[in-house]
């Protein structure tokens, strides 16, 4: 066995961090849309710092788009007009997925379109039925945020290697191992 496969990484660590401490937010919040806090957690916890403000922005810009979008579209079928039957709605989201990717052209943020889409998708598809669906929707947005705060932060600490960890990789470096 290769000692590289037993060895686990800062990123690593940092990320399984960020993850139970927005897992752990979300008990204390008493949400039940903390699994999106950790997803932004996990996406967001990068090499660098600079690479984690870069992913947090895109993230976070993605999830207010495709959360407004996705509101907007519930408001619409709760308010004016509803699509009377399941195939026809999904025909009718999938074509709404034309101007949020139009509109990720448009301000120049391609590289959040399929989040914009995720989003919106998750919104509307999967909560289109909830009792206050706006609510879910802001619910989503924030838990994205609070994920990437706690990305932002985490990420900021250095994880240092052990006195064991650098003799280990010594060793494997000369051939020893």
């Amino acid at each position: 066995m290769k000692i590289s496969c037993l060895k686990v990484g800062g990123r690593t660590i940092k990320t399984v961090v960020a993850v139970f401490l927005c897992l752990l937010t979300g008990i204390i919040r008493k949400s039940d849309t903390a699994f999106y806090a950790a997803i932004a957690a996990v996406l967001c916890v990068q090499r660098t710092s600079k690479d984690s403000f870069r992913e947090a922005f895109n993230r976070e810009t993605a999830t207010v788009i495709g959360g407004i979008w996705g509101m907007l579209v519930l408001l619409f079928e709760r308010n004016v007009w509803c699509v009377p039957y399941e195939a026809l709605r999904y025909l009718f989201l999938s074509m709404l997925l034309i101007p949020i990717i139009k509109f990720s052209v448009l301000i120049k943020m391609e590289r959040g379109t399929f989040l914009m889409c995720v989003v919106f998708l998750c919104i509307t598809v999967t909560h289109g039925n909830d009792e206050n669906t706006l609510a879910f929707g802001v619910a989503r947005i924030l838990d994205t945020t609070i994920g990437i705060v706690i990305a932002l932060i985490i990420n900021q600490f250095p994880i240092r290697r052990t006195k064991g960890e650098r003799v280990l990789r010594r060793f494997r470096n000369h051939g020893k191992f």
